[in-house]
């Protein structure tokens, strides 16, 4: 470490000190649930789902991605400084701090990543816990994949392969990340898992298969649904990577030029770091959504995709991911037709060729999303997990979405489609 590094972190810790001793001595209203502090689009729609059955709910940010829009969130740490105070990286840096006070004073619950709250990349990280605890305030871990893989611990070597292609920098920093899970396995009050991320994690207190949730009111279902079959027009296929080799468009790309050269008539829709606004536009026009062949599981696009009416591929494959969500949640239910770089030609053609079943994983794609990732269902879940921490109630969430005894899951019916464990028998 340089001299100039180590004088930052001491002015960081000695600040830090002060400015908590500070804000335990302020006068406290914690009512609100708040969620943050990554970016990620998911936080907006739960405290929307939270807000919507009367929770005092908003969103604190470090910042906003440009696919997304500054009005998705409520507060970021660069706002408690006014801008005469410097430019916007300083009154980040001494955002966390102040960010810190906000939530102490106001907050119930806190809802975070494993990389943890506002001292998440501070040399304090390791006083986060005890402060929240202290001050009596619950904290819920949402883990969104960069502050849970640990490289070493992935079992699928091809999705391993991915991430050093696409994310080569989070291999070095294995044992900050490690620290980071460690610590809040022991020390959070509740932990849900990013679906089929869960190589390295010690503990998860509901065993779900995905926990994003979307306003399905405005992602809309088609309103009508093409009839081409490659042969008599176009059918129109969508892939939205963020990363190509953690996706597998390379694959994606060779699979529809094969098909191409077999005489299909079909038109590949690539769309990469679009905002979401565009991306809803054109999932109204499109017929199939590609969405990721090497990690196992599936993401926001594809549930927006099946909210759209889509019918959507995704890799659900490697049974060490998915059987647990199969036997102790929803996953059954799921519609999208599970892919890999193996057979995506193949699932490409029977997908182009037969415009009825494309329908049917389309309409039953909407009813899953209203079921399973609504605002209806983030508020039963959220507020069941309430009802424990906060209220000490006796609730089963090992069971909460098992497919036998689930109360919500057999309060509405259950998703009929054509697959079996999502392939095509």
């Amino acid at each position: 470490m340089n001299k100039k590094s180590l004088l930052q972190k001491i002015f960081f810790t000695v600040f830090g000190f002060f400015a908590i001793l500070i804000c335990f001595l302020l006068p406290k209203k914690r009512k609100k649930l708040i969620w943050g502090p990554m970016p990620l689009i998911s936080n907006k729609y739960w405290s929307l789902a939270m807000k919507e059955i009367e929770w005092d709910s908003e969103t604190l940010m470090t910042t906003y991605y440009p696919i997304n829009e500054r009005g998705d969130f409520d507060i970021y740490f660069e706002d408690f400084l006014p801008k005469w105070f410097g430019p916007t990286i300083i009154r980040r840096a001494f955002g966390h701090f102040f960010a810190l006070f906000y939530i102490i004073r106001n907050a119930k619950v806190i809802h975070m990543p494993f990389s943890g709250g506002p001292l998440g990349n501070t040399p304090l990280w390791r006083l986060e816990a005890f402060l929240l605890r202290w001050a009596g305030i619950k904290t819920i871990i949402l883990p969104y994949g960069a502050d849970v893989y640990m490289y070493s611990k992935v079992l699928d070597a091809s999705f391993k392969n991915a991430l050093l292609m696409n994310y080569p920098i989070a291999a070095r920093e294995e044992v900050f990340i490690e620290k980071h899970v460690k610590y809040w396995n022991k020390m959070a009050d509740f932990i849900l898992i990013n679906g089929f991320a869960i190589d390295g994690i010690g503990r998860w207190d509901i065993p779900i298969p995905s926990i994003i949730c979307i306003d399905i009111n405005e992602w809309k279902e088609k309103e009508k649904y093409s009839n081409f079959d490659g042969e008599n027009g176009f059918v129109e296929i969508l892939h939205t990577p963020n990363h190509r080799g953690l996706k597998g468009t390379e694959f994606l790309i060779n699979a529809v030029n094969e098909l191409k050269k077999e005489g299909l008539k079909i038109n590949l829709v690539l769309l990469e770091k679009v905002p979401n606004k565009e991306i809803e536009s054109v999932m109204q026009k499109v017929d199939i959504l590609a969405e990721q062949f090497i990690g196992t599981g599936y993401a926001l696009s594809a549930i927006e995709g099946m909210a759209s009416g889509l019918s959507v591929m995704s890799n659900l494959e490697n049974e060490n991911y998915t059987r647990v969500f199969r036997r102790y949640s929803f996953l059954d239910e799921c519609p999208i037709l599970s892919t890999t770089p193996e057979n995506i030609k193949e699932n490409l053609r029977i997908l182009i060729t037969n415009p009825s079943l494309r329908k049917k994983l389309g309409e039953a794609g909407r009813k899953y999303v209203e079921k399973y990732h609504s605002y209806k269902m983030a508020q039963y879940m959220f507020g069941n997990i309430y009802k424990k921490i906060l209220h000490c109630k006796d609730i089963d969430f090992m069971n909460l979405f098992h497919p036998l005894k689930s109360e919500y899951n057999k309060s509405i019916p259950e998703i009929n489609h054509p697959l079996i464990k999502n392939k095509i028998l």
